[in-house]
């Protein structure tokens, strides 16, 4: 070995610095490189129907945490119409039915038409309740 470590420590040191300029111009977020906002997305109006294999005492449907249409003791079938935002990318629903504990293996069908015109057509199954997320793209 040659040299003294304190003169090579020191080497090492004055390089360090001397890339320290330009790791700063590579790792400093400029104002090209934020992060644009989120696009506002209108609402629109949506029109669904539930079809029942077993009559619900209650049925609930939420989205983003928010209640956008429910009804205690429901028919057979049922047309509801909302205005929810509705972004390119779709939507979730989260749907609650509660049908009585004797009833076992029921489902609720529902058929929602977009904004766009699409027609959806969803299933959710349960015994007593349910409590499913819904995807529409």
């Amino acid at each position: 070995m040659r040299g003294s470590p304190l003169l090579r420590a020191l080497v090492v040191f004055l390089g360090l610095l001397a890339l320290a300029p330009l790791l700063w111009n590579l790792t400093r977020k400029t104002e090209a490189q934020t992060v644009p906002q989120a696009a506002t997305v209108k609402a629109a109006g949506i029109e669904g129907r539930w079809t029942f294999s077993a009559k619900p005492e209650r049925i609930a449907v939420q989205h983003l945490g928010r209640e956008i249409w429910s009804k205690a003791s429901p028919g057979d079938d049922e047309k509801f119409s909302t205005t929810i935002p509705w972004p390119k990318e779709g939507v979730e629903l989260r749907v609650l039915v509660g049908w009585s504990d004797a009833t076992r293996n029921a489902a609720a069908r529902l058929r929602l038409v977009s904004p766009d015109g699409t027609e959806y057509d969803r299933t959710v199954w349960g015994s007593g309740a349910a409590d499913e997320i819904l995807t529409f793209p």
